[in-house]
């Protein structure tokens, strides 16, 4: 393990404890997950602690950095991705568990597209489809939340602040990361990635 990727792993391990304390000293962000069945009023099907998840974010990034490089720029991403938008499509109201597990599972098809590029970029001469089509899928869960984010302002029901800053600062930390992968700087968008999801997880920690 390099001297970068020790120092990024201590950093994010240090951080996943810290807002480990932070949840379990202050107060929780608890949201609902729903499920509506024919006939049926919605019913509450399971809750995520919000704050736990960002800790978990922390912790497996810390322990993928630990791994070795490779590892940082695979199961990284294939883990910390997903659920951040998960939470971040919590933050903004959405409850439906197919909801969530279509941006759950449409964030881990994104990302999966990005790893193969990697994988296969000597075997496809430089070739960028894999990644192009990653981007193609991997929007579709921010258009989801950006919907359904305007349309609560558009019914009357606005958003926190907070929660609208979150989103955007978890937007410009993935279109920050695409750009660098699109440009083949794989170590500065593993240093992205990380440096985003801490900002977001201690947003949503410290701030909601």
């Amino acid at each position: 393990m390099g001297a970068r990727s020790r120092t990024i792993s201590i950093l994010m391990g240090l951080q996943a404890v810290g807002a480990l304390l932070v949840v379990l000293l202050g107060e929780r962000t608890v949201r609902a997950v729903t499920v509506t069945l024919a006939g049926q009023p919605r019913s509450t099907f399971s809750h995520v602690d919000l704050g736990v998840a960002m800790v978990v974010v922390l912790a497996v990034s810390a322990v993928a950095w630990a791994l070795s490089a490779r590892w940082s720029g695979t199961l990284d991403p294939l883990l910390t991705t997903p659920i951040t938008l998960f939470v971040i499509a919590q933050l903004n109201g959405i409850r439906d568990v197919g909801a969530l597990v279509g941006v759950y599972a449409l964030a881990s098809a994104g990302v999966l597209f990005a790893v193969v590029q990697q994988r296969d970029e000597q075997a496809t001469g430089g070739s960028r489809v894999a990644l192009g089509l990653g981007s193609a899928v991997g929007i579709v869960p921010w258009g989801i939340v950006a919907f359904h984010q305007v349309g609560a302002g558009i019914v009357g029901h606005p958003l926190p602040g907070i929660v609208v800053v979150v989103t955007l600062v978890a937007l410009v930390a993935a279109v920050a990361e695409f750009v660098a992968t699109w440009r083949r700087r794989l170590v500065a968008a593993s240093v992205l990635r990380a440096a985003g999801f801490s900002l977001v997880a201690w947003l949503v920690v410290a701030a909601l």
